[in-house]
């Protein structure tokens, strides 16, 4: 009787993937995973350097959440949020209004980030409406950025690669430019790093100009993820965002991959000390065990909706506020927040820097190395293409690292961690050691 893996390929049609490739490199069957590893269907670990697409944050499987979600699903598993509450929606939205500051007063519930960033942009839209100001219909956005893949956080993408197909379909943004730092550090973050820039001029000149019909930037703040893991500068984000809040433009923040703790501090932009109309979570909001995204939205938006029916938001997801993923994050968010947690991460950010340091001076194929807390990317020289058959980095990466025990998935030719914050000192060397081992293979410079 075949095992259930060997069927994949005849009912399966994976995310991100080419057809042709998986007869290349086909899907990995995992059986269960435990902390920072993934184990196959043979037992073999794998070390996850990208915390499975940066939901893991904890680490996988990890028990206080686990036993969070067993604890609520036999109690109450689901009840439609129209009409109706309960006690983890309520509590995780106390978690969140306090992690974001006292400038906030309410949360909305999605299921995964493209949909928050989808929630945030029409309720900015609706809200200039019904202020009397309908001409603001049209969003601003960076270069380099992304922020899903539905059809309206997708108009606001940045990085042409997830954007151009779809292009018909999706209402142009104004595109500000944005700086790149190669070599920035986590240390970068506190200081006005790309605030005096030609980019950020040029971003405050084109969001005057268009000033009178934008309802609202969406910026990643510190890392631009999808954009090759760019970090334009806090000063930068600073400058851009103070500009737009002068203008009358609310800001949407997508916190969904850089936000709590990734880069040490429960909220990203919170290095640059901007007060966004709008805070966008996801992916590690309940510890990566469940989908669950949220949007914290400024005090006194919600006037704007107030009075007859026609003025409701009328957004909704069948699972809004589900109980089970609201227990998760609640958890998840008192683990973030008890006194030990800050200095560990800032522990682990450093061992990491230092890692990658080490990385960068054993692999002649690494250009230049950056971070930001608990993300770190290693840009690999152009020349690399010519190594790799077809030109295809990114595979041949991939592969090489699953050959050895590393699950990795490079953003074209950058390589990257963003790994779970439950990484151990030897953890931290296997990682640093299979990566440098991984680029080496892969680009044939060993």
């Amino acid at each position: 009787m075949p095992q259930p893996f060997d069927r994949d390929a005849e009912v399966l049609w994976h995310p991100a993937s080419h057809f042709a490739d998986q007869a290349v490199l086909p899907p990995v069957p995992i059986v269960r995973a435990a902390g920072a590893y993934l184990y196959d269907a043979d037992g073999r670990p794998i070390l996850d350097a990208i915390s499975s697409w940066w939901t893991a944050l904890h680490g996988h499987c990890h028990p206080r959440i686990v036993r969070a979600v067993q604890d609520q699903v036999g109690v109450l598993d689901h009840v439609m949020f129209a009409g109706f509450t309960h006690a983890p929606a309520i509590d995780l939205a106390e978690r969140l209004l306090a992690v974001a500051g006292p400038g906030y007063g309410k949360v909305f519930y999605a299921d995964c980030g493209s949909a928050a960033v989808e929630v945030a942009m029409k309720m900015a839209f609706q809200y200039h409406l019904q202020r009397g100001d309908p001409d603001r219909r049209r969003f601003a956005a960076l270069r380099r950025g992304y922020h899903g893949e539905t059809l309206g956080a997708l108009a606001a993408c940045g990085e042409p690669t997830f954007r151009a197909p779809f292009d018909p379909l999706l209402q142009p943004a104004v595109l500000l430019p944005v700086p790149s730092h190669p070599r920035h550090t986590t240390a970068d973050l506190a200081t006005d790093l790309g605030a005096a820039s030609p980019e950020a001029d040029a971003a405050v000149d084109l969001l005057r100009e268009h000033a009178g019909s934008l309802a609202a930037l969406v910026v990643e703040p510190a890392v631009q993820c999808a954009g090759r893991m760019n970090m334009p500068g806090s000063g930068y984000l600073r400058r851009v965002v103070e500009a737009a809040q002068s203008l009358g433009i609310l800001v949407i923040s997508d916190e969904i991959a850089v936000g709590l703790g990734r880069t040490t501090r429960l909220l990203a932009g919170q290095w640059a000390g901007i007060e966004p109309d709008f805070v966008c979570v996801s992916k590690a909001l309940s510890g990566g065990i469940l989908p669950l995204a949220a949007v914290v939205v400024r005090a006194g938006i919600e006037t704007a909706f107030e009075g007859p029916p026609s003025r409701s938001f009328l957004h909704s997801h069948t699972f809004t506020g589900n109980p089970i993923t609201c227990r998760a994050a609640a958890e998840s968010l008192t683990m973030l927040t008890e006194p030990e947690t800050g200095p560990r991460l800032a522990r682990l950010a450093d061992a990491l820097a230092g890692a990658a340091d080490r990385v960068a001076g054993a692999c002649r194929a690494v250009e230049a190395v950056r971070s930001a807390g608990l993300i770190v990317a290693f840009d690999l020289a152009p020349w690399v293409r010519e190594h790799v058959p077809g030109g295809r980095v990114s595979r041949a990466i991939r592969k090489a690292a699953l050959a050895r025990g590393l699950l990795l998935r490079p953003l074209h030719d950058t390589v990257y961690w963003m790994p779970p914050a439950c990484l151990s000192d030897d953890d931290v060397a296997k990682l640093a050691d299979r990566t440098a081992e991984t680029i080496e293979a892969a680009t044939g410079t060993g």
